[in-house]
């Protein structure tokens, strides 16, 4: 099972040679982690979907090699850039978010003069908050504590992945957050399509495929679709959500062919867009 020795690799010529091609040296904090975010957001997508099984978490270099990652994966590569340039760093572990929504969620957080600042490089939260994004709940780790418990979370999976005689699937099984599509970007509103990925057994699982709404002070999921390996379930909103992942807030489950014609719109035909390009693609990689 390939895990990495280190996740980070601030000493490295590939990082050096990052930061002078971004002109990071000698800029000021909020300048580098700028630079940083308008690297993240013409070079980077969210998505998993082009080295599904190994390594099950990124380092640093992998991002840069691969072109996309998740937040752990993105956390690695801004901690050993700041790290590089003599910041003192550490991983902020989120449980709820700036919206008071619960993560499971990972990102950098640095030294500031006297105080940490969360550096969150993940979409929304690079968009408004960038620099001393508040997030509400969250416990700072050092790069030892994160490194061990990202290798103890990587040994359970690989583990359950030999468990079940598919040990190609230790990554899926790791990170079941596997694809973001940004559908619309302005300055007050961004709006995706997220997929999440649970495997249940060797042949059974479930996709699951949020449409998300932010704004900077704002986050709501307007449907969601549930796609099995035959059939896709659409449900929508019938109630207040409690926050973004509140299963209440839905109502009954809807073929595509039953959806009631007061639910379509111009994102319901975003959201098909998304799902015809992207499920078969997961759906390819559950069957390798």
């Amino acid at each position: 099972m390939f895990i990495r020795d280190d996740y980070i690799h601030p000493q490295s010529f590939e990082i050096e040679y990052f930061i002078n091609e971004l002109h990071l040296l000698d800029l000021p904090l909020n300048s580098v982690v700028k630079t940083l975010f308008l690297w993240f957001d013409n070079n980077i997508s969210y998505s998993r979907l082009n080295a599904p099984y190994y390594p099950l978490q990124r380092s640093d270099l992998d991002v840069l090699k691969m072109k996309s990652g998740t937040c752990g994966d993105y956390s690695n590569l801004i901690i050993s850039v700041l790290t590089r340039l003599g910041y003192q760093t550490k991983y902020a572990y989120v449980h709820v978010d700036c919206y008071g929504d619960p993560q499971d969620h990972i990102c950098a957080a640095v030294l500031n003069g006297e105080h940490w600042q969360l550096v969150d490089a993940t979409l929304p939260y690079r968009k408004w908050h960038g620099l001393d994004c508040p997030h509400k709940e969250y416990e700072l780790l050092s790069y030892d504590e994160m490194k061990n418990k990202l290798k103890q979370d990587e040994q359970f999976w690989a583990s359950k992945a030999i468990e079940w005689k598919k040990e190609s699937f230790a990554g899926l099984l790791y990170a079941p957050w596997i694809h973001e599509e940004i559908v619309s970007c302005t300055d007050h509103s961004l709006e995706t399509v997220f997929f999440l990925l649970i495997l249940n057994s060797v042949n059974e699982y479930n996709i699951y495929v949020y449409y998300l709404v932010y704004s900077e002070a704002d986050a709501s999921s307007v449907m969601m679709c549930r796609v099995t390996a035959d059939k896709m379930y659409f449900r929508f909103p019938v109630r207040c959500a409690e926050n973004l992942w509140d299963e209440e807030q839905w109502g009954e489950e809807y073929t595509k062919e039953s959806i009631p014609r007061s639910y379509f719109s111009d994102r319901l035909s975003n959201m098909f867009e998304r799902l015809n390009s992207i499920v078969p693609r997961i759906k390819k990689i559950t069957n390798p």
